[in-house]
């Protein structure tokens, strides 16, 4: 089985056992996630299909309507199934926040599914993963203060892997302040993680937006996210438990006995 075939098969598997309703694809490109026979899916990316067609070199691209992957802005709340967004959330600046937007369109029930580069199989293999204090920043902010940040990453380590072109860190410097004064005019990968690194944005992301994690997987170079929209009174219950646990610990750990050295 070649690479491709496997993720197919991963993704296929995915969408039999989540994918239903009407739903949207974000940044479908030229490898659409596959939905089920029933299902409907719009696409949405913010290209032009003109655009689109001069970035992947190929006529055979899903453009669909212009969206904002960060902000879902037109959609409705609570107005699709299935919100599909694969190799589309390491280029947003505030990827909690377009978390926060995928749940906000769905029905409740509904699924977000995320598809997220595995940096340790892809060309941001080099670069510092992104922490949950760096996108619970981001989320603060929309991601203005580490903007920068994410252009300089891309210009030490991902540029090099590229390219085989070094740059001296005064022409680092120059281009990632000038990319950012024009943002959003270059793309770049702002963000990268590991399984484990995702999985800890979600965690965080929990205690702000209403979904619970229902399913992972892992293929080749990509790992998959299932999110389920929840209810409000769950999503409120989970956050109390939460903070009573803290507390708990807190108060367990405080009530340690101190450790004297007597030797």
């Amino acid at each position: 089985m070649t690479d491709e075939e496997a993720i197919a098969t991963v993704r296929a598997e995915l969408s039999r056992r989540f994918i239903s309703g009407h739903g949207l694809e974000i940044g479908g490109g030229t490898r659409p996630f596959p939905v089920p026979t029933g299902a409907k899916v719009s696409y949405g990316d913010i290209r032009d299909p003109v655009s689109l067609k001069s970035y992947f070199k190929t006529d055979a691209v899903q453009s669909g309507e212009p969206i904002d992957a960060q902000t879902l802005a037109g959609i409705a709340d609570a107005s699709l199934d299935f919100v599909i967004s694969a190799h589309v959330i390491e280029h947003l600046r505030d990827p909690i926040g377009a978390i926060v937007n995928a749940i906000r369109v769905l029905e409740h029930g509904g699924i977000h599914l995320l598809v997220v580069p595995d940096m340790r199989r892809t060309f941001d293999r080099d670069r510092p993963e992104t922490s949950v204090a760096h996108v619970l920043a981001d989320f603060s902010d929309g991601g203005i203060g580490t903007c920068r940040d994410g252009y300089e990453e891309h210009l030490r380590y991902v540029h090099p892997i590229l390219t085989g072109q070094r740059y001296s860190e005064a022409e680092i410097q120059r281009q990632a302040t000038e990319a950012a004064r024009l943002w959003p005019k270059y793309g770049a990968h702002f963000h990268a993680w590991t399984q484990a690194g995702f999985e800890a944005l979600l965690h965080a992301a929990s205690d702000l937006v209403p979904f619970r994690l229902i399913d992972t997987a892992s293929v080749v170079n990509e790992n998959l996210f299932v999110l389920r929209k929840i209810s409000a009174i769950e999503f409120r219950t989970r956050r109390t438990w939460r903070r009573i646990t803290a507390g708990l610990h807190s108060i367990s750990s405080d009530n340690l006995p101190s450790q004297r050295c007597t030797g």
